[in-house]
């Protein structure tokens, strides 16, 4: 009787058996890491300076205060947005106290809130967002800024190629208030007001307002008061009305005439007693009739 070639049999058995685990195994893949549900914000500005350096990343930083409403729209609605989170993957979200980090917040001269400061590894600034931003807008601003596009110094490029008008006196006009470089900003809407004084063109009144609004920034509430008061007097059935009635009281309120203060508030109630502002008005008559101790400095 023959025998039987056992062994050779048991080698190509084998070979089969580890050919169909390597095939095996070439069909499992690692799953992939997963999307990150929330954005993981730095709270320090060296923190994100050196973060950002670390990854060869921009920084966006957002400049908050506790009692500011919109920032915590911002947090609410845009930073829980997934592709906003998408976004911060690429740069170094920050979130800065701008009342417990005032040296940040003067630094790159912040004044009112909330403000999103978009900037190189570096510190240095491209540009910043004034205020609240649904998802969507705040993340195609990002991404002109990272694109050189409607950033200050765009702008100052198109003035210095084309020559100006009164609509890019006006954009950049509020690119330097939005940065607290009032001088500058005062300049060119001083353009824009020679250039449509009775509002022809829709950018004079526009421009008095944001005027108005330097000025209060900038504590010069007199220069304010005034400009207000102007809008009222030329711009009396305008939309901007209310608006400089209200600011025109706030300006009194800020300089400390408490009398003032009353008294045109009451003006802008009997004025407009449907307004949104009116319960406004009504609580700020109330806290300059009875204020806290707090604010009397007792």
């Amino acid at each position: 009787m023959r025998k039987q070639r056992i062994f050779p049999m048991i080698a190509i058995l084998a070979a089969i058996l580890v050919a169909l685990i390597a095939i095996s195994g070439c069909g499992k893949k690692e799953a992939p890491p997963a999307a990150p549900t929330k954005i993981d914000f730095t709270t320090t500005y060296d923190g994100a300076l050196k973060l950002a350096q670390e990854k060869n990343q921009k920084i966006l930083i957002d400049f908050y205060t506790d009692w500011c409403t919109w920032c915590k729209k911002l947090d609410t609605e845009t930073y829980v947005d997934s592709a906003v989170i998408a976004l911060s993957q690429n740069i170094v979200f920050t979130k800065l106290n701008a009342e417990v980090d005032t040296v940040t917040a003067a630094k790159y001269m912040v004044k009112a809130y909330p403000t999103i400061v978009l900037m190189n590894n570096d510190g240095t600034e491209i540009d910043r967002i004034a205020g609240y931003l649904p998802a969507g807008d705040f993340i195609k601003t990002v991404d002109d800024y990272l694109n050189g596009v409607n950033t200050l110094d765009y702008f100052l490029k198109k003035e210095a190629d084309s020559g100006a008008n009164i609509e890019l006196n006006s954009t950049i006009a509020q690119k330097y208030a939005d940065r607290g470089m009032y001088a500058d900003a005062e300049k060119y809407f001083q353009k824009v007001l020679a250039a449509d004084p009775d509002n022809a063109q829709k950018f004079g009144l526009q421009a008095m307002m944001a005027m108005g609004d330097v000025k209060m920034r900038d504590k010069k509430y007199d220069d304010a008061y005034a400009i207000f008061n102007n809008v009222l007097k030329k711009f009396a059935t305008s939309e901007s009305a209310p608006e400089a009635q209200i600011y025109a009281a706030i300006a009194l309120r800020q300089k400390g005439d408490t009398t003032g203060a009353i008294k045109a508030f009451e003006a802008f109630i009997k004025a407009y007693p449907t307004s949104e502002d009116t319960a406004y008005a009504q609580k700020q008559i109330e806290r300059l009739k009875n204020p806290t101790p707090a604010e009397t400095g007792k």
